[in-house]
């Protein structure tokens, strides 16, 4: 059996990118060459999910958490509503003293990130990113206000159960925050954002 690295490499490239007919030929070539490593059997679910084989997909992640080589665990899985709620959650959270900063933003939910959102990043996945002016920035002609994303998927697949999910959204919440205010990580535990 060969490394799985150069298969996993193929899927996330084509995760990236949501082209579907990569996504499905990596997804079974993982399992394929790779039948008894967890990553491998992740990633399929991940691609699986992401082409809206939620059945096919579960079904990976169970295969991932029994893999003999790598277990991954199973994500967690919850409804919109909650994924709303550890936002809200987490928002409330914000230092009183940097809440009217943080109401200078804009916040976008999503299941996933776009392709465009992934250019240039190594990881498959991102739990939220910044985009636009830091503050005390001019905004270029042409560009958004600042925003954080934050992708529900990705923060179901990180954690494992409902206490880990809320305590990664919030964690990605203030990282994305700090990042609007100029912040690097230490920076960040001096404020109360880490």
């Amino acid at each position: 059996m060969t490394n799985p690295q150069r298969h996993l490499a193929t899927a996330w490239t084509a995760y990236r990118r949501n082209d579907q007919a990569a996504m499905l030929t990596a997804a079974g070539n993982l399992v394929k060459h790779h039948p008894r490593h967890g990553e491998a059997w992740f990633w399929a679910g991940c691609l699986r999910e992401r082409l809206g084989d939620l059945m096919g997909a579960d079904n990976a992640f169970r295969r991932a958490a029994r893999a003999p080589d790598e277990p991954v665990g199973m994500p967690f899985r919850c409804h919109w509503r909650t994924f709303q709620r550890a936002v809200d959650a987490a928002s409330a959270a914000i230092p009183v003293g940097l809440r009217p900063a943080f109401a200078e933003l804009s916040i976008e939910l999503g299941d996933y990130a776009e392709p465009w959102q992934l250019d240039g990043i190594d990881e498959p996945e991102l739990l939220g990113l910044f985009s636009g002016p830091a503050k005390g920035e001019e905004a270029a002609p042409g560009e958004l206000s600042p925003r954080i994303h934050l992708w529900k998927r990705a923060h179901e697949h990180s954690v494992g159960d409902a206490r880990a999910f809320t305590a990664e959204v919030r964690t990605t919440l203030f990282h994305e925050f700090g990042h609007y205010l100029g912040y690097d990580e230490d920076d960040l535990e001096k404020i109360g954002l880490g």
